[in-house]
């Protein structure tokens, strides 16, 4: 793959939300891993991940009746946000970079690393309301528990 693009609510490069998984397979072939999880919305549907090691990223798909690509989840350096290369932003860059691209930003961290207008909170042992959050969500965690963190932010 060679665009990094991040596109809120469109897609990633030549991915879009949506696609199915053999679309998917024929623009960048074959991944590095795939799995099948447990989705967090109910027993019936699954979340199959396709992880792509060379270009830093996994993408997952919600597996109902035909299974579209609904979330990625990326590490790689060169992935470009609103023009801006995300890893070289720092969290306050970032998050004034969605304000100004008409985003209403909500922070939380799970320490308190001295931000201002932080929620101090564990994203993955939080209720909240859904209507308290916006459709995208953006996050730095273990890439160890890329999927847990995905799966919640489903939920």
């Amino acid at each position: 793959m060679e665009n990094y693009t991040i596109e809120p609510l469109k897609g990633y490069g030549d991915l879009f939300f949506g696609m199915s998984i053999d679309d998917l397979v024929r623009t960048l072939g074959q991944p590095s891993n795939q799995e099948e999880v447990d989705s967090p919305f109910d027993d019936d549907t699954h979340v199959i991940v396709l992880d792509y090691d060379d270009d830093a990223f996994s993408a997952f798909f919600e597996n109902d009746s035909v299974s579209k690509l609904s979330n990625l989840y990326t590490m790689n350096e060169n992935s470009v946000l609103f023009g801006a290369k995300v890893f070289d932003l720092n969290r306050d860059e970032l998050v004034e970079l969605m304000k100004q691209n008409g985003y209403d930003v909500k922070c939380s961290d799970i320490i308190d690393r001295g931000y201002t207008d932080t929620e101090i909170a564990d994203f993955l042992h939080t209720e909240r309301d859904k209507n308290d959050f916006a459709r995208d969500i953006i996050t730095n965690p273990p890439y160890s528990m890329a999927t847990e963190f995905v799966k919640h932010a489903l939920d």
